[in-house]
């Protein structure tokens, strides 16, 4: 009987959870275990962490990433939902336009919007250079308000977009029934349509918790000293003075308890208070005075507009002639002619380690897919929420692991390009697993039941009848994890060496370098490479499946 289930699914099995093990549970589980180490390596229970909350040097950060996280994920609830609301309830002009320019807002990653803000309103910045030509000022964009500006401009999509996809699925019925029954048009939104679309609503607020807690770029670039958890793990790990591995790794194991506390406490408020409903009529656009539909489109448009101006300040700036930190008025192709001359390594390693990891992801990830939707068992569900622990774990956590268990015998990656890969592959496996587990739900088995009855052995049936149906899906996870993976820099830089830098790397480096021309044109590639699978998979899909919608 054993062998008969030892078949390919079994195996399938076997090697998930065996690539999860070896290079997420295990590296995260050392970094636990190194966090309780002390200076001589011995075991010594909560040094570190006596140490930690002890000294105001290392407890700061924690206080000022949970602030900065709070007002961020607060700030971006408040523009993400009220923007949804107006997009899906009012008679604005140019909806699908709003829409797309919420999706490129996710295309360039933070530190690439840090930097954006730095261009503008640094102190060399275009427009402080502008203002000070009359004799004007403002304040400055470095320091915990420019950060907080930064989160909030880049991750409010994530609100807007879940919050738009829940209001689609609310039925008219709900808000007539609160209306006929009394209730004011305000009070029926409250009571009767903010609980349903409340577990959207707290999923956007964590995915935007989680990445500003995790974020490392942002707070580097325009911070000026701010200390956050990740920038002062990155300290502790790449010190000039020696490293300090069981700090950082203390560091890390407080970030991954924040970020899990926060995804369960969210996933227990979404199970106590989801609702069951059934669309069969989609709430209805309202009409509204004049004066109010001009005020809301000026609203929509202004906040999409705030959103775009990172990309667009980056792709402008690659082509003005510059001298190191100064960008004068022109046209050139100076930037670009220095990085393909310069740094055209780091746009291969990028090219290639994001297409590997991919291709990787989208093969592993459409297997496991499989058997968590149709060979569920408990063991299968432990795989799905080790799969999705990579969403929770920042990437300086995931990359000080790996240094700390790859870096000797008998396996050494360190140094290597197989370590950066590694990481990009695991990291971001649950864009696949998720989308198309959630295609599989949706394919009535049903089909593949009548190929087998038919003589075609299941695994045959699997590639020539589930896979062509799950192609959407695919696509849409692949997308996914080449935007997400095309721009990572928080893992990229603990782990690359010297030939394997990475784009993100590359720009991180010439920014504080003051070579504000070379990052602006670097900047752009990377933007460019992120929109197109974006810009095909809605070509081929349509723009709700395109956003898994």
């Amino acid at each position: 009987m054993a062998r008969r289930r030892r078949d390919f699914w079994w195996s399938v099995t076997l090697l998930a959870f065996l690539t999860v093990l070896a290079f997420l549970v295990y590296p995260l589980a050392t970094v636990l275990v190194t966090s309780f180490t002390g200076e001589e390596k011995r075991f010594i229970l909560a040094e570190n962490y006596h140490r930690f909350f002890t000294h105001r040097y290392y407890y700061s950060s924690l206080i000022n990433s949970l602030y900065l996280s709070g007002l961020a994920t607060l700030g971006a609830l408040l523009v993400g939902t009220t923007l949804a609301f107006a997009v899906a309830r009012y008679p604005l002009p140019g909806k699908p336009f709003i829409r797309a320019a919420a999706n490129l807002a996710l295309l360039s990653p933070p530190f690439i919007g840090a930097y954006s803000w730095v261009v503008l309103f640094g102190r060399m910045g275009l427009v402080n250079q502008a203002l000070a030509a009359l004799g004007w000022s403002l304040p400055t964009i470095y320091g915990w308000r420019g950060i907080l500006l930064v989160f909030v401009v880049q991750y409010f999509p994530f609100v807007f977009l879940l919050v738009s996809a829940a209001l689609r699925s609310v039925d008219q019925s709900i808000e007539d029934a609160a209306l006929s029954l009394g209730s004011p048009p305000r009070r029926t939104v409250r009571t009767a349509i903010l609980p349903v679309i409340a577990p959207s609503l707290t999923a956007g607020a964590l995915l935007v918790f989680m990445a500003t807690m995790a974020d490392f770029g942002t707070p580097m670039i325009i911070g000026e000293g701010l200390r956050t958890l990740p920038t002062l793990m990155y300290g502790e790990f790449i010190n000039e003075l020696g490293g300090n591995p069981a700090m950082a790794s203390t560091l890390g194991s407080l970030l991954i308890l924040v970020n899990t506390g926060a995804l369960m406490a969210q996933r227990y408020y979404a199970f106590r208070k989801a609702y069951n409903v059934v669309c069969i009529q989609p709430l209805r656009v309202r009409r509204i005075l004049p004066g109010l539909r001009l005020a809301l489109t000026v609203f929509a448009y202004g906040v999409v507009g705030v959103a775009l101006i990172p990309s667009t300040t980056i792709i402008i700036s690659s082509f003005m002639p510059t001298r190191g930190p100064v960008m004068y008025a022109g046209l050139s192709l100076q930037s670009y002619q220095t990085i393909f001359h310069l740094v055209p390594r780091a746009i291969a390693n990028t090219f290639a380690l994001t297409a590997l990891a991919v291709v990787l992801d989208v093969l592993l990830g459409v297997l496991v897919a499989y058997l968590l939707a149709r060979r569920r068992s408990r063991a299968h569900g432990l795989l799905d929420a080790l799969i999705m622990l990579a969403y929770a774990i920042p990437g300086t956590v995931v990359g000080v692991g790996l240094i700390v268990v790859y870096n000797r015998p008998p396996v050494v990656l360190t140094g290597t390009w197989v370590i950066l890969l590694v990481s990009y592959f695991i990291r971001h496996l649950p864009y696949p697993v998720r989308s198309c587990t959630a295609m599989l739900q949706q394919i009535d088995i049903r089909v593949e039941e009548a190929s087998v009855s038919l003589g075609v052995p299941p695994f045959r049936t699997f590639l020539k009848v589930t896979i062509p149906l799950m192609f959407p899906a695919i696509l849409s996870g692949a997308a996914l994890a080449w935007m997400t993976t095309i721009g990572e820099l928080s893992s990229s830089i603990l782990l690359y060496s010297g030939p394997w830098a990475t784009m993100s790397v590359a720009i991180f480096t010439e920014v504080f370098s003051n070579h504000f021309g070379t990052a602006s044109a670097l900047a752009s590639i990377l933007i460019v490479a992120a929109f197109v699978p974006l810009f095909l998979t809605y070509r081929v899909l349509g723009e709700r499946a395109a956003l898994g919608m």
